[in-house]
């Protein structure tokens, strides 16, 4: 099984990096009714399933680094939450690993860190398994000014390779060019509520 650790995953994330998404996370919590059941694609350290499990019936929280999700399911079982499983592997392997349809798949930050053509597999993949797709990543174009700034040094420091396919993932169009190379259509779309980030459902 692929094991993609960074430097910064495990506790480091679950501390300093995973809070960052909290604003996205309240974003995306409009657009998710209650009581339904959620596939976390890169689930990090399990921070978004965490914040929607009481109003969730389901949650699959995916991560590609076991460092992740050791920290993650130490934390489930710590709070003794019992509607959220989390998983070590790939979207791309998802049928080899549940076998359960959701009514939503929900990916943050992810798909810029991907080659091009992991990205659409990705997006097709979550269109087997779950009735709507929610992504929320960077805006494109990237905005000036301080938080355009802040999101290109983040992703610097991220690695080289992070920041390659990033730069690739705003050269192309970001989601905008990832709907439609993968079949999907952006039924809704919020940018307006985050200086650095967009939030679209797709379908």
């Amino acid at each position: 099984m692929e094991n993609k650790i960074h430097y910064y995953d495990g506790i480091i994330y679950d501390k300093f990096i995973a809070p960052n998404q909290d604003a996205l996370f309240r974003v995306i919590k409009t657009l998710i009714p209650e009581d339904t059941t959620i596939l976390d694609v890169g689930t990090g350290t399990g921070r978004l399933p965490f914040q929607f499990a009481e109003r969730s019936k389901f949650i699959l929280g995916l991560d590609l680094s076991s460092w992740n999700i050791s920290v993650a399911e130490k934390k489930r079982k710590k709070a003794g939450i019992q509607n959220i499983q989390f998983v070590h592997g790939s979207i791309l392997n998802i049928k080899e690993l549940t076998d359960k349809r959701f009514d939503f798949a929900v990916t943050t930050f992810v798909l810029h860190e991907m080659p091009h053509q992991m990205r659409i597999d990705a997006l097709k993949k979550m269109r087997e398994v779950a009735d709507k797709i929610i992504v929320g990543d960077y805006k494109v174009p990237v905005p000036k000014g301080f938080a355009g700034l802040s999101v290109n040094v983040v992703e610097f420091l991220a690695g080289p390779d992070h920041f390659k396919n990033f730069r690739d993932y705003v050269k192309r169009g970001g989601v905008y060019a990832l709907a439609k190379d993968a079949g999907l259509k952006i039924i809704k779309e919020n940018s307006n509520r985050l200086p650095h980030a967009s939030v679209f459902v797709l379908e």
